[in-house]
This record gives C-alpha cells, structure tokens and sequence, in this order.
C-alpha cells in the first residue's frame, strides 16, 4: 500500500480519473486530507462509497509516527517523529505572544558541515520527501488553535533539498492555507536556489545564516563558504528579487570569544552597508556535543546596540525551549534507522 500524502494533486486527480470518478474528487480527496484532517477513508461522506473503498484497498493515511513530546517550561514542545522507513526527525512546536510557529526540518541529518550546530553532527542521512515536510506541519497542527507560522530552521539545509521543499510549500499554500508570507526558509547560502527560491515563491521570508563578518572564520566553522564566499552572497543579496518594501534576515549566532566582539559588530555593520536587511542576533545555544558557549547578556546587548548605532533593525532571539534541546542549532536525534 501507498501513503495517500505520496500524491501531489496533479497525480491524485490522474488517480481519480483512472478508477473512473470525476476529476473534481481529487479537490474534495485532499480539503479532506489537508484542512479537516480525517485520517479514514470512511469519514469522507462526499466522496462516492466505492472510491472511499478502492482508496481504503490501495492507499492508507499515514502521519509521521508520535514517538515522544517533550515540552520545555515555557511552553515549547518538541516532536520526535518516526518515519515510514524507520528514520526520525525533531520538529517544534513554539508558543509566541499571538500566534505559534513550527520549526521544522527538510532533511534527516545535515551535510553541510557547520560545526557549532548540533545536526551536522549526524551528517546526511537523507532528505525528506516533500510528504514528510507536510507531515510535520499536520502533526504540529494537532497541537494548534489559531493563527500559525512556519521557519525551515530544524534539521537540515532546506535549499539542498529544494525540490520536495518546493513541493510541500506549494500544498501548504494551496490545501494548509499557509501564505508563503507566513513560511520562513533559513539558508546557509546555497546561492542559485535562493535566487530560485524567491523567484518560484516572490513573498517567502528568507534567513541567511551568515554568522561571521569575515572569510576566513566563516570557511573554517562554515565549509559552504568555500564555494559561495561571503562577498558573492553579498552582491547575491544586493541582486534578489525582493519587493519594495521586504527585508532579508541576517541571522548571526554570537559564540563567546569566537564571533562576539565590538570590533566583529563594526565588520558586520560595514559588510551589510545599503542592503535591504534586518539582523537576528541568536545568542549561542549550548550543547554537551560542541564547545561553544553563550555569551554574556551583557556582551550581547552590546553587540546588537552597535549596530543599531549603525542603523540597522536588530532582533535578539529569544532561546525558547532550551530546556528540552528544542531551541536553534541543537536538534539532533540519534533515534531511529542506523542509530
């Protein structure tokens, strides 16, 4: 049997039209599917009595499998999820003043290498089809009520992904209901699939990873530096089609003693001069697997008010659900296939 997920539209509507039902049934097969979320067959009263039973005979409704929910003091909860094949992934369910937001993964594992986060440590396993992406959003929305948001910020590097990435922005749009508005993809710098990125999908939000104002500490701790040094994803970025008014997000993790200095700010500060950007400062988030350790309070607030010194918007990230390894770069499971 097949998963029913496994079908994009076009392929459900060639299903339905081969077994001799009319094409409209593939839009009630997937608002069943996608937005009222019934997990039988049986429960779809508007579709004919023998569709619902050649479905139930050839296809079943699979989610990702529950394995375990941990939530954090404030609220955050992080989902281990088994897949068909016996691999998982962490994804995160994140509580915020009025909405939620899902931080979910495109890969199990991670191949680009970064060393202060914790999936690299895993490497590639595999990437997630575009199924398994939607998956995660169905599961997270078991736990919702209300307005919703989705960043590509959990494991893996979603443009090295890109096509099931694309394929499950696009049925979150068109059957989830979620706006590319409302779907951020964070990016180390994977630079002719980000222009490609914007291009398939004008209002996505994008995150550039950038995280070191400087070459030559960017390619030790980033290896993808190596093939798209910083000054060709600065001229990229002065290059994408972003509208008038949009602004790219500059995520910056702040390690002590590594990348944290008055002098790092002023590099990072000039680097960025005249382009159409904010800046996330992402104070490290320690784990028992690498050495880096957070900065002070102190020493961080000093680095973001140098650079709004220098006119720029500066966010500093709250580190929710660090309690339970849910927060930025700490995701990681040694659960599953081959663990």
């Amino acid at each position: 049997m097949r998963n029913i997920f496994s079908l994009t539209h076009p392929q459900a509507r060639e299903e339905i039209l081969r077994r001799g039902y009319p094409a409209y049934q593939a839009d009630n097969l997937f608002k069943w599917l996608y937005q009222k979320r019934v997990k039988d067959f049986q429960a779809m009263t508007d579709l004919p009595r023998d569709l619902r039973e050649e479905l139930s005979r050839d296809f079943f409704i699979g989610y990702p499998r529950e394995v375990e929910v941990l939530e954090a003091p404030d609220g955050t909860k992080k989902l281990l999820l088994e897949l068909e094949d016996g691999e998982a992934v962490e994804a995160v369910w994140i509580p915020e003043r009025n909405h939620t937001t899902f931080c979910i993964s495109s890969q199990v594992g991670c191949r680009m290498g970064c060393r202060f986060c914790a999936t690299a440590t895993m490497g590639l396993r595999r990437n997630l089809k575009f199924w398994e992406i939607t998956g995660q959003v169905l599961k997270l929305l078991e736990f919702t009520e209300g307005r919703a948001n989705i960043v590509f910020m959990g494991m893996g590097e979603p443009l090295d992904n890109w096509e099931n990435v694309a394929m499950a922005i696009e049925i979150l749009r068109d059957w989830v209901g979620f706006s590319p508005r409302r779907i951020t993809l964070s990016t180390v710098g994977l630079l002719p699939r980000l222009r490609e990125a914007l291009l398939r999908f004008p209002n996505l939000r994008v995150a550039l990873s950038l995280n070191f104002p400087d070459d030559e500490r960017r390619s030790k701790f980033m290896p993808i530096n190596r093939k798209f040094p910083i000054g060709e994803i600065i001229e990229a970025l002065r290059d994408l089609p972003i509208k008038r008014r949009e602004r790219i997000t500059v995520e910056y993790v702040l390690m002590e003693g590594v990348n944290d200095s008055p002098e790092d700010a002023r590099k990072l500060g000039r680097l960025l001069r005249g382009l159409k950007v904010k800046i996330n400062l992402i104070p490290y988030n320690e784990n028992a697997l690498l050495p880096w350790k957070r900065p002070p309070e102190e020493r961080v607030e000093a680095f973001a008010s140098r650079l709004r010194e220098m006119g720029y918007s500066v966010f500093v990230r709250d580190s929710k659900g660090n309690e339970i390894k849910a927060a930025c770069g700490q995701l990681r499971t040694s659960w599953g296939k081959g663990s």
